[in-house]
């Protein structure tokens, strides 16, 4: 060791660091001598040391990192051909943002040194490459690298035998530098992309973004790749409102390559799909907001890139791990919550108020409805003036007390609305009570960038202890079963310059606060829950149950269906990669309608292919339907046979308990038309198959129940869920020939 470090102009040290060896290497300022062989690391994984160029790799991954100005410019892995990357002069692969401006994007970058080590626990090996930058490109870093603004360093972490490579990053910003005198800056989060991914053809390819989507930004499973490649599309951030996973796929190759990022939900990420030039990039914006004065260094999040052989399928397998392992399910989830049948009721939307939604409540427990989520009944609605008080327009104590009283004698659960987003500028707690409230810079009371509301300080210990004495008030007052929580998705940063806290935590905390809700929820009440509206997994940890989707997304999907552009094949994907995605067991609530969909899009009836798509959420999820809105028809009560279609598909799921309560199947079959919906749920040794026709036509379709899936036998008999016909059936080597009628709905036991 002591010999092979004495080349004090190559090696500064060679020293022990948390179990593995370190090694920091200078920049070598364009020396030329012969290139060194392969260097092993750890096991599989090795470094090349080139005057131009690191290469860092394993058996499945080899990484080429530019030795001058710190840029990833290639990737390359076993069995598939060419450079996996397409290199962006315009877009760094690492970049960070200060005050509005992506840095490295306008600045000089260039390498101080690099360095390799071995983790503690031996799980892998990282390539740290150190760069300085410059303010910007009219700087003299270059030639003064003691004047550089910023050190970032870039972090690759590689692993034995896998194709799995983690890059974090860690950003100093240096003193004296050309904004010492400056306030200090904001900083507005990391970068991370993978430029111009591809694997093999572009025309090869399909690109798959799983989980919740927005209107704009629907992009079909397995969408060719080629057709995106003029787009940039953002989605949802994550881990609170969606996934954030963005891949690409090979299938003749059968490779994908998928990115996600990993923050344990303390922060959210926003990914985005960069088409420019005929390739594609992979973007996910960490948001870790800090002030940023001199000598400070602020760390990234985790940013997973995984190269799996096979489909989405196995992508998805690893995100879910992921998942699984930071952000576990809620181990006190009661049994009662899959069952639930839930319907979303209004009580401005009632004549008489409160009063009138109880005297419908026993025609709502005969069509099926177990559990009552009850819209705000306080003053102010969604733009609270007073969370404590019932709003006189709808009813008094007394009403709301005899409204819970009467469903839990129907034997109904009730859940509560609940806005954390904030206040009406309007209510008196906002004068009261400033303390539970963000300020801004200029030391005022801040809004909420989307609802405008006086934005709650989620991170707040007075603010989550003013909720918990809400919950405990509810509990004692009306004796709830548990809430909805309203508009939990992370709301952005509060520069408040008098608090200790980073800028992110005020509006990245909705989690904790939950947590501490259902807590006390249940020392009051060992079965309450939380239903969370939003969407992505972080919730599942603080809640029983959440959402699928956008308000409008699926009379989105259904408009689509209509004028044929996706189809029934399409919904099954999705639905299939959202539980491939989520921990097992996780509660997932659907509907096609609730009462934002009226108030931010449209909606079109109660026709045959609504119904229809309700009918796979009642048998493949937690359904939830709303008792309508007078003044955005059409309204339920106008047809009898809408809530008698409800009552069809409730019975059936009290009838068969596996599809309430079973594991969803939705991989292990198929039809060979995709306008055909198949799947199965499973539980306590029985298995039932759904199909569901989306098609205004009659279809003819090949069922094939994949091997390794016990059907229990060639005969079957098919319910019609509407009216109850049966017609009987034969599986011929696990395949079913079917004909449906136009919106036909098909329920069989197999075993």
């Amino acid at each position: 060791m002591k010999n092979f470090c004495s080349n004090a102009t190559r090696l500064v040290s060679w020293l022990l660091s948390g179990g593995g060896w370190v090694c920091w290497v200078p920049a070598l300022a364009g020396e030329s001598f012969q290139a060194p062989p392969k260097r092993p690391v750890y096991q599989d994984i090795y470094l090349i040391e080139q005057p131009n160029r690191l290469i860092f790799g394993n058996a499945r991954l080899r990484l080429e990192i530019n030795r001058t100005d710190g840029e990833w410019r290639s990737l390359t892995a076993d069995s598939l051909p060419g450079n996996l990357l397409t290199p962006s002069a315009k877009l760094p692969s690492l970049d960070f943002q200060v005050d509005g401006q992506r840095v490295r994007e306008k600045a000089i970058g260039k390498v101080l040194r690099h360095q390799v080590s071995l983790d503690k626990m031996r799980n892998g090996a990282s390539l740290e490459v150190v760069v300085n930058i410059s303010a910007s490109r009219g700087s003299t870093a270059a030639a003064n690298p003691a004047g550089y603004a910023y050190e970032l360093t870039c972090v690759y972490t590689l692993f034995p035998g896998e194709g799995r490579l983690n890059r974090s990053a860690r950003l100093l910003r240096k003193a004296g530098g050309p904004s010492a005198v400056a306030p200090a800056p904001h900083f507005e989060g990391f970068f991370f992309r993978v430029p111009g991914a591809v694997l093999g053809r572009p025309a090869d390819c399909v690109v798959d973004v799983p989980g919740p989507f927005f209107p704009k930004t629907y992009v079909r499973p397995r969408t060719p790749y080629d057709s995106l490649t003029n787009n940039t599309v953002s989605f949802h951030s994550a881990p609170d409102a969606g996934f954030g996973i963005l891949a690409v796929s090979n299938p003749s190759r059968r490779k994908t390559l998928a990115t996600w990022m990993n923050t344990g939900g303390e922060v959210n990420y926003r990914p985005t799909l960069r088409g420019e030039d005929g390739r594609i990039t992979l973007q996910h914006q960490d948001y870790r907001y800090y002030y940023l004065p001199e000598n400070t260094v602020v760390q990234s999040d985790t940013h997973c890139l995984e190269l799996v052989n096979g489909g989405l399928p196995e992508a998805l397998a690893r995100y879910q791990r992921m998942v699984t392992q930071t952000m576990p399910l809620d181990e006190q989830t009661v049994g009662w919550v899959p069952q639930m049948v839930l319907l979303e009721a209004y009580p401005k939307y009632f004549p008489g108020g409160i009063r009138g939604l109880t005297k419908k409540l026993p025609f709502y427990r005969k069509i099926g409805f177990n559990t009552l989520y009850l819209m705000p009944h306080w003053k102010g609605g969604y733009f609270p003036l007073d969370l404590f008080a019932v709003d006189p327009a709808v009813g008094t104590v007394e009403d709301l007390k005899e409204m819970v009283r009467t469903a839990h004698g129907l034997g109904m659960k009730v859940l509560f609305d609940m806005v954390i987003h904030g206040f009406s500028p309007e209510s008196p707690v906002v004068k009261e009570r400033p303390d539970l409230f963000v300020r801004g810079e200029d030391d005022q009371l801040a809004l909420h960038p989307t609802w405008k509301s006086v934005t709650t300080d989620w991170a707040s210990p007075v603010y989550q202890q003013y909720m918990v004495n809400l919950v405990l008030h509810d509990l004692q007052t009306y004796d709830i079963d548990g809430y909805r929580v309203d508009a939990a998705s992370y709301k952005g940063p509060g520069w408040d310059k008098n608090t200790q806290e980073p800028a992110y935590r005020s509006g990245t905390a909705a989690p904790e606060l939950m947590r501490k809700m259902l807590q006390a929820l249940r020392e009051k009440k060992p079965e309450a829950v939380l239903l969370s509206e939003v969407f992505g997994p972080v919730f599942y940890s603080v809640s029983n149950l959440g959402h699928d989707n956008q308000t409008e997304a699926v009379q989105l999907l259904i408009e689509k269906m209509d004028r044929g552009e996706v189809n029934a094949a399409d919904y099954q994907a999705h639905l299939a990669n959202v539980f491939s995605a989520l921990p097992p067991g996780a509660n997932r609530v659907f509907f096609a309608r609730n009462h934002d969909t009226s108030w931010f899009y449209h909606f079109n009836g109660y026709a045959p292919r609504f119904m229809a798509v309700e009918a796979i959420h009642a048998f493949f999820g937690i359904p939830e339907v709303f008792a309508g809105d007078p003044d955005h028809g059409p309204h339920p009560d106008a047809d009898p046979g809408v809530y008698a279609y409800y009552q069809k598909l409730f019975n059936l799921r009290k009838e068969l308990p596996e599809l309430a309560s079973g594991a969803v199947l939705l991989r292990e079959v198929a039809a060979d038309n995709p306008r055909i919906f198949t799947g199965l749920r499973e539980a306590d040794g029985h298995l039932s198959l759904v199909v569901v026709s989306l098609s205004d036509k009659v279809e003819n379709a090949v069922l094939t129940i994949q091997p390794g899936v016990d059907t229990g036998g060639a005969g079957l008999q098919l319910r019609d869920v509407l009216s109850g016909a049966t017609a009987e059936g034969f599986l011929t080597n696990r395949r079913l020939t079917i004909q449906l009628q136009p919106f036909q709905v098909l329920v069989s036991r197999l075993r």
